[in-house]
Order: C-alpha cells, then sequence, then structure tokens
C-alpha cells in the first residue's frame, strides 16, 4: 500500500509555506486559548461590551481555519507515505504523549493508572486530531491514485457532489454524523480539494485570494456576533466543515503561495508544528496552558490582554518546539543505528 523508499532524500521545504504552517498551528492555540478556555460568548456580554465581544469573535473567525489549512498544506504537496514516514509519524506522537505522561507521574502531577495509559496511547477525544491525520496518511496512497488516473471534469464533479452532500446532509441538517468536521472522510475532502487547485489552478480565486480570505473571515464574525445575539449560539458557522471556512482556508493557502522565500529559522519552528499540537493540548500540560491564558484575563483587559496572551501562546509555541528537539535527536540516533546495521 505503501510506496517503497529508494532512498533518502533532502527537500528543500518552501518557507512561504513553511510559514503558514506556523500560523494555522498557531491558529489552533489562539482557537484553544479563546474558544475551550475562554468560552463562548453570551448575548448579554456582546449587549453590555460590544467592541471586545466582535474582537473575541473576529480572533475566533480568523483562528477556526487553522485545521483546515494544516490538511490543506497536505494536500497541496500530496503526501507521499512510506513505511519510513509511517514510524516517524507514530514516534513522534508516542514518544512525547509517553515522555509527558512519565514527567507527569515522576512529578507527582498524576498516578500510574488507565486512564493515564488512555492518554499516552491517543485514546482520547484530544487526539482527534492526529487520529484523523493519521488516518489520512495511511489512506493517501489510495486518493493519490485516484488524483493521478481522473482527469479535470470528473474531479470536479466528484468534489462539487461530494461538498454538496456534505453541505447538507452534514453542516445544514445534521442527518449524517459527521463530527463537525472531526473526520478522516473530512481530511480526505480537504486533501483532495488542496490536489485539485494544485493541479487545475483557478485564476480569479488566485488573484483574489486575500481578499476573499478578509470578506468571508469579516462575514462570519459578524454573522456570529448577530447569532449569538439574537440566538445565544453560533449557528454552526464556526465549525470546520462550513464552507465558508473551507474557502478561506484554501484562499489564504493560495495568497501564501504567491510568494517565495527561504528561512532556515522559519522552517526548523515548522518542522515541530505537529508536537505543539501534540504537546499543549495534553491534558497533563493544558491545565497549565489555561491557567496561564486565565491569568491574563483576569489581570489585563484591552489590547494589553490581546498582547499579552500573543506573548504567551508565542512562548507556549517556542517551550513545545524545544521539547520536539529531543524527540527529534532520539529520532535521529534510532534512525543512524537502524541503517547502520541494514
Amino acid at each position: 500500500m505503501f510506496e517503497k523508499e529508494i532512498a533518502v532524500k533532502t527537500k528543500v521545504r518552501q518557507s512561504n509555506i513553511e510559514l503558514l504552517r506556523i500560523i494555522a498551528m498557531f491558529f489552533v492555540l489562539i482557537g484553544h486559548a479563546n474558544g475551550v478556555v475562554m468560552g463562548m460568548l453570551s448575548p448579554v456580554e456582546i449587549e453590555t461590551a460590544t467592541l471586545s465581544s466582535f474582537i473575541r469573535i473576529l480572533f475566533m473567525s480568523i483562528a477556526i481555519g487553522g485545521v483546515n489549512i494544516f490538511v490543506l498544506i497536505s494536500g497541496w504537496f500530496g503526501v507521499r507515505a512510506n513505511y519510513r514516514g509511517l514510524a516517524k509519524l507514530l514516534f513522534q506522537f508516542f514518544f512525547l504523549l509517553w515522555g509527558i505522561y512519565i514527567v507527569a507521574v515522576l512529578c507527582g502531577e498524576t498516578t500510574f493508572d488507565s486512564q493515564g495509559i488512555r492518554i499516552s496511547m491517543g485514546l482520547t477525544q484530544e487526539y482527534w486530531f492526529v487520529m484523523g491525520y493519521l488516518g489520512l496518511y495511511i489512506l493517501s496512497p489510495v486518493l493519490n491514485a485516484f488524483v493521478e488516473k481522473v482527469n479535470k471534469r470528473l474531479f470536479q464533479m466528484f468534489l462539487i457532489t461530494f461538498y454538496i452532500y456534505q453541505c447538507y446532509y452534514c453542516w445544514i441538517t445534521g442527518v449524517v454524523n459527521y463530527f463537525g468536521g472531526y473526520s478522516i472522510i473530512f481530511f480526505c475532502g480537504l486533501y483532495l480539494t488542496a490536489r485539485y487547485f494544485r493541479l487545475y489552478p483557478s485564476g480569479r480565486l488566485n488573484r483574489l485570494s486575500l481578499y476573499v480570505y478578509i470578506a468571508i473571515t469579516c462575514f462570519i464574525s459578524i454573522i456570529v456576533v448577530l447569532s449569538v445575539w439574537k440566538f445565544g449560539n453560533a449557528m454552526k458557522m464556526l465549525r470546520y466543515d462550513n464552507p465558508l471556512i473551507i474557502l478561506s482556508s484554501m484562499a489564504l493557502l493560495l495568497f501564501f503561495c504567491k510568494f517565495r522565500f527561504q528561512s532556515p529559522v522559519v522552517n526548523w519552528l515548522a518542522a515541530s508544528s505537529f508536537a505543539v499540537y501534540i504537546v499543549h493540548f495534553n491534558p497533563y500540560v493544558f491545565k497549565f496552558f489555561k491557567r496561564g491564558v486565565l491569568y491574563f484575563t483576569s489581570t489585563l483587559d484591552g489590547g494589553l490582554l490581546v498582547l499579552g496572551i500573543f506573548l504567551f501562546l508565542s512562548a507556549v509555541y517556542l517551550f513545545c518546539v524545544f521539547i520536539d528537539q529531543i524527540r527529534i535527536g532520539m529520532w535521529n540516533l534510532l534512525q543512524h543505528n537502524i541503517y547502520q546495521q541494514k
């Protein structure tokens, strides 16, 4: 099923896309701070503090596309699955999970029990994204074969049909349990969408990509503010499978493809972006993340709060990157020993 790996090749990563990868994971951090920790605003908050409420919802609208962008980037370049790549992905996941768990036990934050083992095996809701991405990685050879065989018209018809079905049965009516985009099927759809736009560029969307992204983000923010104020909820606007979120995520990717630059620092930071998710969202780490966010929200407000949260999330990102250097060093050592034996 996986492609054979004949030789190890050094790939030069495009720093413009790697920068977007960093931004996408930073969006995830914003989403977890603004949404998971601080929670959705109430109608009363919107009435009494309209401007600050709109700014918070604007950040929610910006950040909600982080997961979509991360998957779209994989589709843009195409995943070339092989056993070494799968082993690397699994090693990163389990090394970080078990490393955090062992440290938490040694520090007295938890005990060695069945719940801790479940968390360290990724069998909790926090790691739905990892499981979804792992599923996408495994299925990528099948998706790539489809892309190689199908012509433009059939590819186009498939995507149109796919999104009509998803939009109506999953996003609008909820008749089919699609988990709001938290699924392998949704990831496969994003992957194929990015492959289509890479193979068959849309001149108009390419030219207007930034304007499309800004317009959709502002539109969603306004609708969410009105929906929360009037109905007490976001009316499904802040969901991964919202077609507007998908379009805005694709538009932002197309915008970043317009320019190119090379930066070793950007590439280094982006190489650990997946680890940022794994580390910070671990239950034993996330409680400290939550305390940090709540500290800033209780001591600062206005522009200082935005600045404080930004600096805090930047520190969290860098902390996770440095933690991941241990994993990278261990993987390189393990890989070196295996290839030396061969």
